[in-house]
């Protein structure tokens, strides 16, 4: 179905991103984890931590900027975690 394509699309930019920002597939890494969720259950949080991640990327870094996106969309580091590949 359409969430199925959509999670395909969000995986191919995630491998877009990785490629021009350099960014090693290493396990363990926040790339590396929610790639392998996407594979395994895209979810409608999806596309909120994709908007986090480019903030994220455009603030030079900064995790707080990443985490309060995150949270201000109603998604905590908890929540990150009980997913079923948490990330």
């Amino acid at each position: 179905g359409s969430s199925g394509a959509d999670g395909q699309a969000i995986r191919d930019e995630i491998l877009v991103i990785m490629r021009k920002f350099e960014i090693k597939k290493r396990k363990g890494t926040f790339m590396e984890e929610w790639h392998q969720k996407l594979h395994n259950n895209s979810t409608p949080d999806d596309i909120t931590i994709c908007e986090a991640y480019l903030r994220f990327l455009e603030s030079n870094g900064d995790k707080g900027v990443f985490y309060g996106y995150l949270e201000s969309k109603g998604i905590t580091k908890k929540r990150l975690q009980t997913y079923e590949r948490p990330i």
